[in-house]
């Protein structure tokens, strides 16, 4: 008798789900971590517990990275997800794995040791890439900091795994302190890479920490750099405008923000959306143009009315012509909403810290 019919509704099963899962091209698996015993024994970090916390870092560098770009979805090896449970019960799950590895779905696979070195400790992880290419870290601290050990080698394999996403948390980290050299080491070691695949974020983040530094022609210069790798690239298109209207070249700036919104091929988040056509109207109001700017000021509300920028903007530009009471009522939508966000794609918010221009309205 032929048994093999069987295996059908397990195959079908499998490929119910098995394509989802074979094509989860974001999954970093983090496999064993070795700890000596001493080391587990005197601090709690035993191996699952190092595992646990440089996948918790990992995660945390993510979340405050806060970027739009693509980012890897941290998976601990055997993590019960759905899917996961669902190919256990199956029996499939080496079956997938070795699937995932095989057509190179897998981006990043992580294992090591955290070994002694007299005084200190060292975390050594390699990883290996969907092309089977070697990445070897190495991070030392003293025996009694094994947290930061630990950050710090999450640090490193977050580097490895998407250069882009450290830069990112970098540049946030650096925004408070005003010295932004980690962010540049960062950008630096990855524009230099003739294989980059986040070439044109590194050169829009570079635009906008050298517009922090007042460097306005620089910034300009690095977001045409991006614009010339992606020409449908929303980001830098935006900020090339922004950055023109704070030059004074208002009908340049205008340019822009109407090739962002009106290009078809141009995907654009809706806070790009919104702050392009919030942008829009201030340059049209500093042209003396104030019942277009209010109109543009409208399309951004409609675009996203959770934009606290828009708000702000039309209450000054009220407020230049008198009209105080409307400005009040702009004014308290734009405080209600909050807009703490230090934007690491678009200089949008605190990131543009912009002087009063009220002033220069007539």
């Amino acid at each position: 008798m032929d048994l093999g019919i069987l295996t059908l509704p397990l195959t079908m099963a499998a490929l119910a789900f098995g394509f989802a899962v074979i094509t989860d091209t974001q999954a970093v698996h983090i496999d064993r971590i070795n700890v000596p015993t001493e080391v587990a024994t005197n601090t709690g970090y035993t191996p699952d517990v190092v595992r646990n916390r440089l996948v918790d870092e990992m995660h945390e560098i993510e979340k405050q990275a806060h970027s739009t770009a693509q980012a890897r979805g941290i998976q601990l090896q055997g993590e019960k997800g759905p899917l996961v449970v669902l190919a256990d019960y199956l029996k499939v799950t080496p079956l997938i794995r070795v699937a995932q590895e095989t057509v190179g779905l897998i981006p990043y696979s992580f294992s090591g040791e955290i070994v002694t070195r007299g005084k200190d400790m060292e975390f050594v992880l390699r990883g290996t890439d969907a092309s089977q290419r070697q990445n070897y870290i190495q991070v030392r601290a003293p025996k009694e900091q094994i947290k930061q050990l630990i950050h710090d080698t999450a640090y490193e394999a977050t580097r490895v795994i998407d250069p882009y996403l450290l830069a990112a948390y970098q540049f946030k980290k650096d925004f408070v302190s005003r010295d932004f050299t980690s962010t540049i080491e960062i950008i630096h070691r990855e524009v230099g890479k003739p294989d980059s695949k986040s070439l044109k974020w590194m050169n829009n983040l570079w635009g906008i920490v050298l517009y922090q530094q007042a460097d306005r022609a620089g910034a300009i210069e690095k977001f045409q750099a991006a614009l010339a790798q992606d020409p449908n690239f929303a980001a830098p298109l935006l900020n090339w405008g922004v950055v023109l209207a704070r030059e004074g070249l208002n009908q340049q700036a205008i340019d822009k923000f109407q090739q962002l919104v009106s290009n078809p091929k141009i995907e654009a988040s809706t806070t790009a959306i919104a702050a392009a056509y919030s942008e829009w109207g201030f340059s049209l109001a500093l042209l003396g143009r104030y019942d277009d700017a209010f109109a543009k000021f409208s399309q951004a509300t409609a675009a996203d009315p959770t934009f606290a920028d828009v708000y702000s903007s039309w209450a000054e530009v009220l407020s230049a012509l008198g009209r105080t009471d409307e400005a009040a009522k702009m004014t308290a939508r734009s405080l209600k909403i909050g807009n703490d966000i230090i934007f690491t794609e678009n200089l949008v918010g605190p990131v543009q810290r912009l002087p009063a221009t009220a002033s220069v309205i007539n």
